[in-house]
C-alpha cells in the first residue's frame, strides 16, 4: 500500500471549520382542548356495561357447567 493513503497531516495542520448553527429557542404552545366529557364518557360507560354484562353470563355459564360435572366450587369468594 501507499504510504500517502494514510497520511493524514494535512487534516491536522488545516484550521477547524466551524458551522453555522441556528440559535435554538423553546416555544411553548398551550396543550390541545380536551375533548367534550359526553363524547368520551359515553362509550367508555356502554363499553364497562357490556363488559359486566358479560362477566356475568361467563360466571353463570362456570355454574352451570360445574352443576352438570358433579364438582362444587369451594372458593369463599365466589358468588
Amino acid at each position: 500500500m501507499n504510504d500517502e493513503a494514510y497520511d493524514i497531516s494535512h487534516l491536522l495542520e488545516s484550521e477547524p471549520v466551524k458551522a453555522d448553527v441556528p440559535e435554538l429557542r423553546i416555544v411553548r404552545t398551550p396543550p390541545p382542548a380536551a375533548p367534550a366529557r359526553s363524547v368520551v364518557v359515553s362509550p367508555q360507560e356502554a363499553m364497562a356495561q357490556e363488559l359486566l354484562k358479560a362477566a356475568e353470563a361467563h360466571e353463570e355459564m362456570i355454574r352451570q357447567y360445574l352443576r352438570i360435572s358433579g364438582d362444587s366450587v369451594e372458593d369463599p369468594f365466589w358468588q
